[in-house]
């Protein structure tokens, strides 16, 4: 998977920071990579994910071990 960088204002990514940790998010990142997902997938509606991807996602969320 390739890497991706982004920058954030100081008071961006310190309320990225304070609502991942709120919401339970490993960090930052991951609520990020979250939210991108989510919004990209609005994008295109009638595809649906293969049971594999649905598995890690929830895995990643912490819902399935």
């Amino acid at each position: 998977m390739p890497t991706l960088r982004l920058k954030f204002d100081n008071p961006s990514w310190e309320r990225l920071v304070s609502a991942a940790s709120a919401l339970g998010y490993s960090g930052p990142e991951e609520m990020a990579a979250h939210i991108l997902e989510r919004e990209l997938d609005k994008l295109a509606p009638g595809e649906e994910e293969p049971e594999e991807e649905v598995r890690r996602k929830l895995e990643g969320l912490g819902y399935m071990g």
